[in-house]
């Protein structure tokens, strides 16, 4: 019997905490691999902080944040607006430091897997813009000049996606199947992609989608037959082949308060965002990738 050591989160962690996932058999096999990306070295970097992360394959966790002469790692979901840590202690908020930087969580119970300590979600870099690429974080202030300029110090490689933002959220602008353009939201804490299926797509299986209130919906897990484009400002389309994605369920299905533009219910997800890498201002509502051969 296959163990459900992980959840397959598909969903935003609201007020309420909730995940929702899929309990997959593992390995869950994963045709995109982490990229390998080298900083020009011709101009130094301006101040930041640097992060440390390690890709498990359906998620990635942010090393070395310390508290109390302990060393944890957590859980990084930009599905999520709020950061928090879990422990059985009636403490209600802990001071961490992560190489210099301190911060406060506040302590909520019963939401993560037991092995994660903790999650860092979108408030976390409220003020920062952030460039990710493979094992290494970089967030600088937004007064930042590489927040200013980043094609200063990334090249012109470097592609501002077509973007925007509601709520506490990010949308980034897809094609896929071909001809159907819409948004998805960029979700680092889901390990696969939400996306309307298309012709031909390879069905590899189904899953069981948990949702709130205990309600079970099948879910279809498949790979693309096409290209899947993430469209930038420019209107360059950056490609990305054989992509598994979830299809039978969206973010429509979660019964989110107020009015949702329909454009609005899938979401980006690990396996697309590891293969490139990732610039993103959270200040300016700005989301770029470095392109890459795929």
């Amino acid at each position: 019997m296959s163990k459900c050591s992980l959840y397959q989160k598909v969903s935003v962690v609201l007020f309420s905490f909730f995940c929702l996932g899929a309990c997959v058999p593992s390995p869950l096999r994963i045709h995109q691999t982490p990229v390998s990306y080298q900083f020009p070295t011709s101009k130094p970097l301006p101040p930041h902080i640097s992060i440390a992360v390690v890709d498990k394959g359906t998620h990635l966790l942010f090393t070395g944040i310390e508290s109390e002469g302990k060393t944890f790692s957590f859980f990084w979901d930009t599905g999520s607006e709020l950061s928090f840590y879990e422990s059985t202690s009636t403490e209600e908020e802990k001071e961490f430091q992560l190489n210099g930087l301190k911060f406060s969580l506040k302590n909520k119970k019963g939401i993560l897997p037991e092995s994660f300590p903790g999650l860092l979600g979108l408030d976390f870099f409220q003020g920062t813009c952030i460039f990710w690429f493979g094992e290494e974080l970089k967030r600088f202030p937004e007064d930042s000049p590489f927040c200013d300029h980043p094609d200063a110090y990334l090249s012109t490689d470097l592609k501002i996606l077509n973007t925007k933002k509601k709520g506490d959220y990010y949308y980034v602008q897809f094609e896929y199947p071909k001809d159907y353009i819409s948004f998805g939201m960029v979700d680092t804490g889901s390990s696969l992609t939400m996306i309307p299926p298309g012709f031909n797509d390879r069905i590899l299986g189904e899953k069981k989608v948990f949702f709130p209130g205990n309600r079970i919906l099948p879910a279809k897990l498949q790979e693309t037959s096409s290209e899947l484009y993430l469209i930038a400002k420019s209107g360059i389309r950056e490609e990305y082949k054989q992509v598994q994605f979830l299809s039978g369920i969206s973010l429509e299905n979660f019964l989110l308060p107020g009015d949702k533009d329909k454009e609005e219910v899938w979401s980006i997800g690990l396996n697309v965002l590891r293969t490139r890498p990732l610039f993103w201002d959270f200040s300016r509502n700005r989301i770029g990738i470095v392109r890459t051969k795929n």
